[in-house]
């Protein structure tokens, strides 16, 4: 005699890549109206094999518990070094608390933050960093100029006596 499996009578209600498509997959189902997530790991060119069933609960437990060990993992990366050449090549006069706020920042907007090598950022993620740093200023300067009145007109009268200033301070220096 022989058994014909059953077929899959569940709806599929989503797929995507887990990591990335050469590694596996999560297929989301819906069967009897209960939702239920099938995560199948199977990296390309091994005999390696998982599949772990997971309802909605603990899906949204596994998530966060993997975006906290992120946070804490990428936190730990931040090491005096990182932030001594931080300070020396993108953000002179920063402490370390405003350095690991900016870390924060790019590393949530970039969805984490990878290192060139220990202690070392990758080049476009300090530049990141510094322009960053340059728009809040700007920021602060332009709120701190609409709070007290100041229109474009006086500000450009107030930077040429500024300038003018200075020209007389650098031919006094002389």
């Amino acid at each position: 005699m022989v058994n014909v499996p059953e077929r899959d009578k569940r709806e599929i209600i989503a797929r995507a890549p887990f990591v990335d498509e050469m590694v596996g997959e999560m297929v989301a189902h819906l069967l009897h109206g209960n939702a239920h997530i099938d995560l199948e790991i199977k990296p390309i060119e091994t005999d390696m094999y998982a599949k772990v069933g997971l309802n909605l609960k603990e899906v949204r437990r596994t998530a966060l518990e993997l975006l906290r060990m992120a946070e804490v993992a990428q936190q730990a990366t931040w090491t005096p070094r990182l932030l001594a050449n931080v300070r020396e090549r993108y953000l002179p006069g920063a402490t370390d608390a405003q350095i690991i706020e900016q870390l924060r920042r790019l590393a949530e907007r970039d969805d984490g933050l990878e290192l060139l090598e220990s202690g070392l950022l990758f080049p476009q993620d300090g530049y990141a960093l510094t322009a960053d740093a340059h728009r809040e200023l700007v920021d602060r300067i332009a709120a701190a100029l609409s709070a007290a009145g100041v229109t474009l007109g006086e500000l450009e009268t107030v930077v040429g006596d500024l300038r003018k200033v200075h020209r007389a301070d650098v031919e006094n220096a002389s």
